[in-house]
């Protein structure tokens, strides 16, 4: 295939624009598959390359964000959670050792219907099943060294309003009974 001058010039200038593009923009690279998942999830290996700062900052959710996930109470007690984390600065810290990734994407309808991926996810997903809203595909991972199942876990990353956002541990919200 043989992209013109015209083609060519735009898609050089649209590549230099991306790292000043704002973050939903920025994140709309990485479709909603598996596939995306794990391209946002691989830019946290150490071989990466990329700007990890940036990128966990292009993953932070917004007040939308938190709305289109989950119903209040949930929604507003997570972002109010998570925003103490986002402030810091905080980013996931991948030994070098760990290169591989090991990772579910569901759809939310996955967990909400209780079906077995269920426990694929940590334990207190059950406690926000009844405020978490249909429809939105839901990653967990694991950062292992190569042959093993263990290592560093994260949970909730999802696929929303046309981006990756990172809403952990949503659990901790919601009052064990």
């Amino acid at each position: 295939m043989t992209l013109s001058l015209v083609s060519r010039r735009t898609l050089l200038v649209a590549a230099a624009a991306l790292p000043f593009a704002p973050p939903a923009l920025a994140q709309s690279g990485f479709p909603s598959t598996e596939a995306g998942a794990r391209a946002v999830a691989a830019q946290f290996l150490a071989t990466s390359g990329v700007d990890q700062a940036a990128a966990m900052k292009r993953l932070r959710p917004t007040q939308a964000d938190y709305l289109a996930v989950y119903k209040e109470p949930v929604a507003g007690a997570l972002e109010a959670e998570n925003d103490r984390h986002w402030e810091k600065g905080e980013t996931l810290r991948v030994g070098a050792q760990r290169t591989e990734i090991l990772m579910i994407v569901v759809p939310t309808d996955d967990l909400i219907d209780g079906k077995p991926v269920l426990s694929e996810f940590p334990g207190g997903y059950r406690r926000v099943l009844p405020y978490l809203k249909r429809g939105i595909p839901i990653a967990r991972f694991r950062y292992v060294e190569p042959g093993k199942t263990t290592g560093l876990a994260v949970d909730g990353l999802v696929h929303v309003n046309g981006r990756w956002v990172l809403m952990p541990k949503p659990w901790t919200v919601v009052k064990a009974e």
